[in-house]
């Protein structure tokens, strides 16, 4: 993930624009490459970083060796089990929400929003297909693979994310961002 992420995540950040953000939640954020990114695009920045316990180990090291380390609480655990520590200004959930079935990202969407300060945004990237579910091409393929290796997970339009954000509370959704990669952008607001 780290090596797909390099080179990507200063554009995500670029195209989110979180420099008045003070605190990321980074959802299921792996060794901390997005983490990262946030921390030099906005020096004043603090993050939470949860994900799995094996996970979180390789991130204390990845972050110690880059010199961040300070700057970020590594919390493990599984978020379907457990709620996210804190509370947060923007939450950002990268590559996650194909894993899930509908049901599970309400779910993930609802601890999120606890999460945040009212105001506070999340920023989910991931593929969000056109309505005919054929573009983006590599969001159609990566669908079927996600039937195949996941008891409920899909790529989702623009819509189908709408509805699971506006379910859980979120308001003022919109689409940030369109891509090929899985770098297109979704944002939304606590109120």
């Amino acid at each position: 993930m780290h090596v797909i992420a390099s080179p990507l995540a200063p554009q995500i950040v670029t195209a989110i624009r979180p420099y008045s953000s003070r605190s990321l939640l980074d959802v299921g954020g792996a060794m901390g490459t997005y983490t990262v990114a946030f921390l030099q695009a906005v020096p004043r920045m603090t993050a939470t970083l949860f994900d799995r316990p094996e996970v979180v180990g390789i991130a204390r090291q990845f972050l110690g060796e880059i010199g961040l380390l300070h700057r970020v609480t590594l919390v493990p655990g599984d978020f379907y089990q457990e709620d996210f520590p804190g509370v947060h200004d923007l939450a950002f959930v990268s590559a996650i929400i194909h894993q899930n079935s509908p049901g599970q990202n309400v779910n993930l969407f609802l601890k999120i929003f606890r999460s945040l300060e009212p105001g506070g945004r999340i920023i989910i990237r991931d593929h969000v297909m056109d309505p005919d579910r054929t573009r983006p091409r590599d969001g159609a393929i990566f669908a079927v693979n996600m039937l195949a290796g996941t008891p409920g997970g899909n790529t989702y339009t623009f819509d189908e994310i709408r509805t699971g954000l506006a379910q859980a509370g979120f308001v003022h959704i919109r689409l940030l961002q369109t891509g090929e990669q899985m770098d297109a952008l979704v944002e939304a607001f606590k109120p």
